[in-house]
């Protein structure tokens, strides 16, 4: 069976961590070190498919790894860049500035569970009208990689988990010190375009043989885009984020080490808007902090940890002009969490817990605040049927303190047919959890032109998911690899009328919907020489509303990205491509579109560990605008722009 590897943290506010952090380092004696590493090639695994360290390509789950040389040659600022390309992955519109969010399989991105090293953060997306916050807690800088599982994963993490986890792992302190800056700018060259610019500092190494510390920080500033046909509106919205993290390890003894960390982030938008025949300015200040604490550890056959960590998300809004504000809303999330691995036999065991309370402070609720409770135990086994048959089964079971108890089971199989062929496939049960506007009688949302009720008998979102896929090697320079999937959602939530007086009309939250899902990902990588490589991954997607027949909204029939790269002597130079066909969006057809990027680097080693980093390309080749190809889309691409970036590692 695969090496085992665990984590576990323990945490409660903010003073907390930082307390925590300084703690450490009092306890240790400081030491220079003029050191730093080398890049090293990061091995394809994944430690969210099971909790344990497997190989990604045989895991029991269908797994992109997104490393950060991936993140380097994409330009990435920010998670949704990072993730962009990736198999099953499209976006879905948010209405305001620009803004969209990711799609995992057809399903929404309220239905992907979004974690940094396993932790979770606040889901305000599902909460907070029109916003894509989620996407920016941590500064690329500071990710080692990042893990998409498609398919549910309920059995292990609960609650969001329909159309799959992304996993944000962090870099890590290791024996020495190593860092890197950065700094990136962007041009319009053309069209709609921000300019954009930018720096970023990552620091990790040890303060002596038991106490390891990393920091990073980050500064962006993006400039709103108008819009051609009316420039009181921001086509795209501006934004200025800042973030500062500080994390610690500390070895208690052998086999044992305490953890401590803090994430601090500050976030401007911006963007022009009309309100009525009045323009006026909308800003909005987010502020989102993550701190935690833990221990992991083995005790006899054991290998555990435990943890503890608070996740808040604070935005604010004023406008301009007389026009009035959206409300106030601060959510915050504390959870203790823990499992534990064990060999049994021929099985590898773990057994885990999760305590989570949330709480929403939101003017539409009854004394301007609501909170509730999950409860949660899980199982899963690891098990060989065989010399080259692997099966895992997994069962959690989840109490929420409204609507009750939901059970989540998972079976999967990973058949390794040769050293070259992988076939595996599962089937999987997932819910969501009702936000706590929706669920909770005491809110009343009236800020806009309706009014939202909710009900407190609704019931969680469910999916019931079965896949079946295929990697195969088919010579060390062809791979070839492709999944089928289909789910079926029930209980969707939307929301139903229930009264109108005049022209106001009042909705209550409830289970309306069902839908079916299901397509195939296939994809190959050919190394055509040595130097030059080429990788393409599609998405072929049916969806249906069982209610109507009809397809479901901002859904594309078929997704492609290809990319073609060279590499040889410190230089590489990347051509890539992003089709996104045809969907519906409020009920019009729009169009299949294709942006075009393409970039050139020069790495130059500067000393035993010391690595520079230029970058220069361009986005949009062809300029693509979306609100040129239909009014209806809902979002906004950048226009065609130049960037360049610099990275000094040391």
């Amino acid at each position: 069976m695969p090496h085992h590897l665990i984590h576990v943290t323990l945490c409660r506010r903010h003073p907390l961590a930082l307390a925590a952090l300084l703690c450490l380092s009092g306890a240790a004696r400081a030491q220079a070190a003029a050191e730093a590493p080398a890049a090293t090639a990061l091995a394809p695994v994944t430690v969210t498919a099971t909790l344990t360290e497997q190989d990604a390509r045989t895991a029991p789950a269908s797994v992109t790894v997104i490393t950060a040389q991936d993140l380097a040659e994409r330009n990435a600022a920010d998670l949704l860049d990072a993730v962009r390309g990736a198999p099953g992955i499209t976006f879905s519109a948010r209405q305001v500035g620009g803004r969209k969010t990711l799609a995992l399989r057809g399903l929404e991105g309220k239905h992907t569970l979004t974690l940094i090293d396993g932790r979770r953060i606040s889901a305000s997306d599902d909460v907070i009208g029109h916003s894509d916050y989620q996407y920016g807690w941590l500064p690329v800088s500071a990710i080692e990689r990042v893990e998409i599982i498609r398919g549910p994963m309920s059995a292990l993490y609960g609650s969001e988990a329909l159309g799959g986890v992304v996993n944000i792992i962090t870099r890590k302190p290791g024996d020495r010190w190593i860092g890197s800056l950065g700094f990136n700018a962007a041009f319009p060259a053309g069209g709609e375009a921000a300019a954009e610019g930018g720096a970023s500092l990552f620091a990790a190494g040890p303060l002596n043989d038991r106490l390891r510390l990393s920091v990073n920080a980050e500064y962006a500033h993006r400039d709103a885009v108008a819009q051609r046909e009316d420039p009181r509106y921001s086509e795209i919205e501006g934004r200025k984020p800042r973030s500062l993290g500080l994390n610690a390890e500390l070895d208690l003894a052998p086999g044992h080490r305490l953890e401590a960390g803090v994430t601090d982030g500050e976030e401007r938008r911006f963007y022009d808007d009309v309100s009525g025949a009045r323009p006026y300015a909308n800003r909005y200040d987010l502020d989102r902090r993550q701190t935690h604490v833990g221990w992991k550890g083995e005790i006899g056959a054991w290998k555990a940890q435990a943890r503890a960590y608070r996740s808040e998300i604070s935005v604010r809004n004023s406008r301009t002009n007389g026009v009035s504000p959206t409300r106030a809303q601060d959510m915050t999330d504390d959870v203790v969490d823990g499992h534990a691995t064990t060999r049994w036999g021929g099985h590898q065991v773990t057994v885990g817990g999760e305590w989570r309370n949330e709480e929403l402070v939101n003017s539409g609720l009854l004394n301007g605040r609501d909170d509730v409770s999950h409860k949660a135990l899980f199982v899963q086994d690891e098990f060989a049927l065989g010399t080259n048959l692997l099966a895992t089964l997994g069962l959690r079971a989840d109490h929420h303190g409204i609507f009750g108890s939901e059970l989540s089971p998972r079976a999967y199989l990973v058949w390794e047919a040769s050293p070259a062929l992988v076939v595996k496939g599962g089937l999987g049960h997932a819910f969501k959890a009702p936000t706590l506007k929706q669920i909770s009688p005491n809110y009343v949302g009236a800020e806009g032109p309706h009014t939202f009720r909710g009900n407190a008998d609704i019931q969680p979102e469910t999916s019931n998911s079965f896949e079946i896929g295929a990697d195969w090697q088919v010579s060390p320079a062809w791979s070839l690899r492709a999944t089928a999937f289909h789910t079926e959602v029930k209980q969707l939530i939307t929301y139903r009328l229930i009264q109108q007086v005049g022209t106001r009309r009042t909705y209550l939250y409830d289970n309306v919907d069902a839908a079916r899902i299901q397509g195939l990902e296939a994809g190959f990588t050919w190394a055509i020489t040595d130097a030059l490589r080429w990788s393409m991954d599609a998405t072929l997607l049916r969806t249906r509303d069982k209610a109507t027949g009809e397809r479901l909204s901002d859904r594309p029939d078929t997704s492609v990205a290809s990319r073609l790269a060279w590499r040889v002597a410190g230089w590489d130079a990347q051509l890539g491509a992003e089709y996104t066909g045809r969907q519906t969006s409020s009920g019009q057809r729009l169009p299949a579109y294709t942006l075009w990027n393409a970039s050139v680097g020069r790495a130059w080693a500067l000393g035993a560990h010391q690595r520079l980093n230029l970058r220069a390309g361009l986005e949009n080749l062809g300029d693509l605008r979306l609100a040129e190809k239909s009014p209806a889309f809902g979002y906004a691409e950048q226009g065609r722009r130049v960037f360049v970036s610099a990275r000094l590692d040391f």
